[in-house]
């Protein structure tokens, strides 16, 4: 039996914005204020430990409603039974929800009501409940998808214009009235304001000539790896050491004999997609010949896949896709398929693939894929959630006792500056409001952590993993590896010890036994 994490009705404030800045000033502030008069105007209490919100997130492609998502995980939260029934959910305006198709929001917003969850908007005043439906035969509805198709509309119409100023840029740059389209740019490349053109980084610029000049000489893309990384060459990005993929990425660039492929978003089954469109000649500096691009390009000429848009649509390859970490070193470990043919897929540590350290062992991903498919009762019969409740029980009380000390700190130290004033006296004590109010942010955090990432939701997300695998892959592997993501932080391929390490988003691990079959050196 599921137990509940709420013991009575309350009355829960959502807040959303789209960007970042939008969430700055005082708006938040404002907002919990007209909460917390609008529950007592009608007796509620709310519920101000659990802060439900979206910064920063759009709600026209539903993405709030996302597993990761404050609203995503609220909505899970009723689905699961623990959001008591005759709770109300309060929101500055109906659009804060969702500005998603209007039949999309109609479905998740009479999903809550039919929950017995009854909706509250401050900017209105109104409340959508069953009762309130019933009554006003059914205007509330109508109401709502008004709402919805003018919050879609209006969002789509910004999207429009997004989408037309964006192509307004590219065609200047096919008409050679700018050479900027944005203001990411391949790394060896500087933008220069006053000459309104491109330099080149001469550092990094050399790096790429040594790259395809290694690649003339009949080197393939491990052996450049390789050889980066064992002498030290600087990375071109942020990352420490060089995979085969940025190696790739850069023989592939047309962008070093001075080509820009531009490309726009397009949105397919709910997920974006790059479509490039036709190479524009004479953008960037040339700093790889023609003849060498097209020997390089002529080299790999059926000995590598066809570059693709990033965000291109392709099957999930492996289960633990963003999850295998190496047993030895830490490092993800990622699909390799070896031979002429196509041999059997097997998982490698990224650091050792690249020649940067760490000991090579090739996993049969088959093996490990077969485990996983079987692992559903043992993951579901062994949740910590014991552990991770009392962890954040033990944080809750550190920060309550630091916000008491700080508090008392405030105290005497606003009566000495009543007695002498000073200028660092007034100093501290603005320093210690701002402590006090971190501690109180983190207070909330570990608390809505409490409620939300506690047994019982967790253990509705394993049960859908459970379903997810006892009905194996034939649907695609997409499924489970999201709801495996959405449950662990990572999974450790541990051949030494012969298991899989589980690691839980809210502590504690989880080991599967499993045999790996044979190792490959």
């Amino acid at each position: 039996m599921m137990r509940h994490a709420y013991p009575m009705p309350k009355l829960y404030s959502y807040t959303r914005f789209s960007t970042a800045e939008q969430g700055e000033g005082d708006s938040e502030r404002r907002q919990m204020q007209a909460a917390a008069e609008f529950a007592a105007a009608r007796g509620l209490e709310l519920d101000e430990a659990l802060k439900i919100a979206d910064f920063g997130v759009s709600g026209y492609r539903l993405a709030n409603l996302s597993p990761d998502a404050g609203l995503g995980k609220f909505m899970e939260a009723v689905r699961a039974g623990l959001v008591e029934p005759g709770s109300m959910l309060l929101l500055e305006s109906l659009d804060r929800f969702s500005r998603a198709e209007p039949v999309d929001v109609q479905h998740e917003l009479t999903g809550l009501i039919r929950a017995g969850i009854e909706i509250a908007t401050l900017n209105d005043g109104r409340v959508y409940s069953r009762e309130s439906l019933a009554r006003d035969n059914g205007l509330g509805l109508m109401i709502s998808l008004m709402v919805a198709i003018r919050a879609h509309e209006e969002s789509k119409a910004k999207g429009d214009r997004v989408a037309a100023a964006w192509e307004e840029k590219r065609r200047k740059v096919r008409a050679g009235e700018t050479k900027r389209l944005t203001k990411r740019a391949p790394a060896w490349l500087i933008w220069d304001a006053k000459a309104e053109t491109w330099g080149i980084d001469n550092d990094k610029a050399e790096t790429v000539r040594k790259i395809f000049q290694w690649a003339l000489e009949g080197q393939g893309e491990h052996k450049i790896v390789a050889r980066l990384n064992r002498e030290g060459i600087p990375t071109l990005g942020r990352g420490e050491q060089w995979g085969r993929s940025s190696v790739g990425k850069i023989l592939r660039n047309r962008a070093v004999i001075g080509e820009l492929i531009p490309g726009r978003i397009e949105h397919h089954e709910g997920r974006k997609r790059r479509v490039l469109e036709e190479p524009v000649k004479g953008v960037f500096p040339v700093i790889i010949s023609d003849a060498d691009w097209n020997a390089v390009a002529g080299l790999k000429d059926g000995h590598a896949p066809a570059p693709k848009g990033r965000g291109a649509l392709r099957p999930l390859a492996n289960l633990l896709g963003g999850l295998a970490r190496c047993p030895v070193c830490g490092s993800a470990m990622t699909r390799v398929v070896k031979g002429k043919k196509g041999g059997a897929p097997k998982l490698v540590c990224t650091r050792a693939k690249a020649g940067n350290g760490c000991v090579y062992r090739a996993v049969p991903l088959a093996a490990v894929e077969a485990v996983i498919l079987g692992s559903g009762a043992d993951l579901l019969a062994n949740i910590p959630a014991g552990d991770a409740e009392s962890r954040l029980d033990a944080r809750a009380l550190e920060l309550e006792s630091n916000i008491a000390g700080t508090l008392e700190h405030m105290r005497d130290l606003g009566d000495a500056l009543e007695a002498s004033p000073s200028k660092a006296g007034a100093a501290r004590l603005a320093k210690l409001e701002r402590e006090l109010e971190t501690l109180h942010d983190a207070l909330v955090a570990t608390q809505e952590q409490r409620r939300l990432v506690d047994g019982g939701l967790i253990t509705a997300r394993t049960e859908r993993l459970y379903d997810a695998l006892e009905a194996g892959i034939s649907e695609g592997r997409e499924g489970i590896n999201t709801l495996l993501r959405v449950l662990f932080d990572s999974v450790t391929v541990d051949y030494v010890r012969r298991v899989l390490v589980f690691r839980w988003r809210q502590g504690g691990e989880t080991e599967i036994p499993c045999g790996f079959g044979d190792l490959v050196n």
